[in-house]
């Protein structure tokens, strides 16, 4: 049996937020939803531990966090080629904490993300791309296109 859908927040396709346009969209009209709060602060808390570590990139975010579900579970989302931009960053102490950061099961348990790293190949990009496009773009029925956000770190 599929889940099921409740109406998205974005119109279909990709939408490029900063952190506070998700928050806006995503928090502020739910003010009664304390689990959605919950997520979001977890959610920067996570962004500022990747960024601090020296690391960037695009994250993809979707699940019932964009849609007007009550109370959901936790935030789908993938970080696309993560690369170094900070200059010394690259220690064997930084790359344990970015191994805890990036493990699916740690994600999820302390910051309530369903997480996926993506560091595909470059003949392999857009093959991934479109993947993930497809399980992003479309409610669980597989018919109904929706939206889902990027964010740059």
């Amino acid at each position: 049996m599929a889940k099921p859908d409740f109406p998205p927040l974005l119109p279909p396709g990709m939408h490029s937020l900063s952190l506070q346009q998700l928050h806006d969209l995503a928090v502020v009209p739910f003010e009664e939803d304390q689990k959605r709060a919950e997520l979001f602060q977890k959610l920067q808390v996570w962004i500022e531990a990747i960024k601090a570590s020296g690391i960037g990139g695009q994250l993809w975010l979707d699940g019932s966090f964009l849609t007007e579900k009550n109370e959901p579970s936790d935030i789908d989302c993938i970080l696309w080629s993560p690369r170094w931009v900070g200059d010394g960053m690259d220690t064997p102490e930084t790359r344990d904490r970015l191994a805890r950061l990036f493990d699916h099961a740690h994600a999820e348990s302390i910051y309530g993300l369903d997480f996926y790293l993506e560091t595909p190949a470059p003949d392999q990009i857009l093959h991934r791309e479109a993947y993930w496009r497809g399980i992003l773009g479309f409610c669980h029925d597989r018919v109904t296109a929706k939206g889902f956000a990027e964010i740059t770190l």
